[in-house]
């Protein structure tokens, strides 16, 4: 048996009795010629052309072979076409998985090494906020023992209780600030917060840098009822979004800042407030990454930071929400929803049956 290649690389063994018929299909005409001279009487003429068209005859059976054995070769080109397409797509679809399989185990490894960076961040503001604190507290002790020797000194009075509540919020945050770290639950025992008090203190606070900066705050404060969250809580996340309304607006011509707390209207409802400002926005490949650790959406809008994702955390905590929209006519929208207080003395039935009191 004759080897013969095929398109695969490997071999069919070719039968020897299809080569020799190959080779000798032409010699049929020879029989042929032989019998119709020998019995045919005929002038040279005749046998010169019966002699040309045996020639134009003998290469029939070759020329049919050849003819089969092309169809037979076509199909296995399309089958091998076919074969090759298959195994490209099988290919693709491999270095598909390869990819993604890259992007979740590289996102894995980002993942590791960020919380790895958020536990050495815990045990550092572990030991930063014990060292914090207590200079803090003597501070506030200090401040309310002159608030009591020159009680009789007005205005000496003002800004020492002024520095007092700032000393007590920055104590406050300190508090919270690790347990936002580490995603726990605050255990203190805390009021009904007022958010329409948060709000405006947090205005007040950033007043004098937005007037320096040229940037006009707008407040729309409508009426809400308490939230279960606690002051200095909202004070801060409030606080965090106009710092960051500030920073993007540097130098940029009529800047304004939006602080809206919308009307309390459906019963059980969260209440909503909206920190607004005609910057230049987040951009769109930071969006959905917003939210984490180390992503910040202050100018540049692209730098590293943990203020947002301090904010998130704390809200979280007391079951708050906060998230980004679009500004209709360009800027940025961040959104704290904050969850209702429930009924208590100072938190009337109407905020709930929404209705109101006489």
């Amino acid at each position: 048996m004759v080897e013969v290649p095929t398109q695969f690389g490997g071999s069919n063994p070719a039968p020897v009795r299809d080569l020799v018929l190959l080779s000798l299909s032409g010699a049929w005409v020879l029989p042929v010629l032989g019998t119709a001279f020998w019995v045919l009487h005929v002038s040279a003429a005749f046998r010169t052309a019966v002699t040309i068209l045996a020639i134009l005859a003998a290469p029939l059976p070759a020329l049919f072979f050849m003819f089969k054995q092309r169809r037979r070769l076509i199909a296995c080109a399309a089958k091998s076409e076919e074969a090759a397409a298959q195994l490209k797509l099988q290919l693709d679809t491999v270095r598909y998985r390869t990819s993604r399989l890259r992007e979740e185990l590289q996102a894995a490894d980002r993942q590791a090494r960020l919380s790895h960076q958020l536990t050495l961040l815990g045990q550092f503001t572990a030991g930063f906020m014990h060292e914090f604190n207590n200079p803090l507290a003597i501070v506030a002790g200090r401040i309310e023992v002159l608030l009591d020797e020159r009680k009789h000194d007005t205005a000496l009075c003002a800004d020492l209780e002024q520095m007092l509540k700032e000393t007590r919020y920055m104590g406050n945050i300190a508090g919270t600030l690790l347990q936002a770290l580490r995603r726990e639950r605050a255990g203190e025992v805390y009021e009904a917060s007022a958010p329409q008090k948060a709000l405006e203190d947090a205005m007040a606070a950033l007043r004098p840098a937005a007037k320096s900066q040229g940037v006009t705050l707008m407040e729309e404060i409508g009426e809400a009822p308490r939230v279960d969250v606690p002051e200095h809580v909202i004070g801060e996340v409030v606080r965090g979004l106009l710092t960051n309304a500030l920073q993007a607006l540097k130098g940029r011509d009529e800047s304004m800042i939006w602080m809206r707390l919308e009307p309390y209207r459906t019963a059980g409802a969260r209440v909503v407030a909206r920190i607004e400002d005609n910057g230049p926005g987040v951009p769109e490949n930071i969006r959905q990454h917003l939210f984490e650790p180390f992503i910040s959406s202050s100018t540049g809008r692209e730098r590293l930071g943990l203020g947002l994702f301090l904010a998130a955390s704390l809200l979280d905590m007391y079951d708050g929400r906060v998230r980004y929209e679009m500004r209709d006519g360009g800027g940025a929208s961040f959104v704290i929803e904050l969850p209702p207080a429930r009924f208590t003395r100072g938190q009337p039935y109407h905020w709930f049956a929404g209705g109101t009191t006489e």
